[in-house]
This record gives structure tokens, C-alpha cells and sequence, in this order.
């Protein structure tokens, strides 16, 4: 398997909780009298900072980003690269967001509403454009600029980088929340990503 395998099945998962994410924001933005779920949203934060970011985007950034910038890719990888880290950054923003207007929300500050509304569909709208360009646009070409042993060596870091987080909670968490006849049908992953506090700092939303 390539390096990116992992990485690629991680983005099946990340896709799950970003169209429950969806759902839920278009079950506000169509009916105005709707409460925030804040316990979904509470569910949903730590996934997308503890899964997606600290330990997918992690993967990503400090394995293969930094292998990657060692190389001296092209021009177009480069500006690709780039505009990922952008990904990242604007993901961890709206996060914090999110938590921030749902606590505001929680306290009886019913302007937070549109606030929290607006971090959904942002977080919505940037994955799914975002995964795609890895997959389709990034993932496999930069894979040339590594030798198969490189290669084998990203695959033992990523897998370094993956020692005690399970992703097994994850998938229970995505369960929880997806109908019955969905969630019957998902296959665990045989890769389960884990904590990797050892290896690096965590990202704070």
C-alpha cells in the first residue's frame, strides 16, 4: 500500500461526519424555530479536531507536507500544498467558532444562533472540495518524488504517528448518529488512526 492509502481512508470517514455535519445545518437554516443539537455539535468538535485535524491533517503536515518540502516539487504542487495548509487553518478557525457560538448558544444568547449555523455550513462547504484536490489532485502525483523505500518508510511513521488514539470511537460516534440502514452497511476500517501526543504538538481549536 502507499503512503497516501491510509490517508485516503481516513478522508471516508472525515466525509461521514461532514455530511452529518450538513445535516445538521441544513436542519436550521431550514427552519428558523429549530434549536441548535448541541450535543451532536459537542460530539462533532472533538472528531473534527481530534480525528481530522490532530491526527489526519497531523499525518499529513509533519509526515508527508514535510517530506514533500524537502523535495523541491513543482511549481503547481507547491501552490496545491499550500492551499491545504489554508484547508487546515481555516478548519481549525471555524471549529473554534462553532464551539465559541454553541457555548454562547448555551448560555442564552440566541443571537449566537446564526453564528453557529454559519460555522456548520462553512465547515460543510470547505471539506468535501477540500478532499477532493488530495484525492484526485495531490495524492498520487506527489507520490513520484518518493522512492519505494521512502515510501515504506512514510507508511511505518504514519503508522508511529497512529500508537493510541483509536479510531474505533470514532466510528462508534458516527453510528450514533447516522440512520440505522447507513451505519449497517460501513465496514470498520482496518486502520485505526491513534493519539499521537508523543510525536508532536496538538493543535488547540
Amino acid at each position: 500500500m502507499l503512503p497516501i492509502g491510509p490517508l485516503m481512508k481516513e478522508h471516508r470517514r472525515i466525509e461521514r461526519m461532514v455530511a452529518l455535519i450538513d445535516r445538521e445545518a441544513r436542519r436550521l437554516a431550514n427552519d428558523g424555530s429549530a434549536e441548535p443539537d448541541t450535543q451532536f455539535i459537542r460530539d462533532a468538535v472533538p472528531f473534527m479536531r481530534e480525528y481530522a485535524d490532530q491526527c489526519h491533517h497531523g499525518k499529513e503536515e509533519d509526515i508527508l507536507f514535510a517530506a514533500l518540502g524537502e523535495r523541491g516539487i513543482s511549481d503547481e504542487h507547491q501552490q496545491i500544498l499550500e492551499r491545504l495548509l489554508d484547508d487546515h487553518r481555516r478548519a481549525r478557525e471555524l471549529g473554534a467558532s462553532l464551539l465559541d457560538a454553541t457555548q454562547r448558544w448555551e448560555d442564552g444568547q440566541e443571537g449566537a444562533r446564526p453564528q453557529v449555523v454559519d460555522a456548520l455550513q462553512s465547515l460543510a462547504e470547505l471539506y468535501p472540495e477540500h478532499i477532493a484536490t488530495e484525492d484526485q489532485d495531490f495524492f498520487i502525483p506527489v507520490m513520484d518524488y518518493l522512492d519505494e523505500e521512502e515510501q515504506r518508510e512514510m507508511m511505518n511513521d504514519m503508522w508511529d504517528f497512529d500508537r493510541e488514539l483509536f479510531a474505533a470511537r470514532y466510528e462508534e460516534l458516527l453510528q450514533q448518529y447516522e440512520p440505522e440502514s447507513q451505519a449497517g452497511q460501513i465496514r470498520r476500517s482496518t486502520n485505526p488512526c491513534k493519539d499521537m501526543r508523543s510525536r508532536r504538538t496538538l493543535r488547540r481549536w
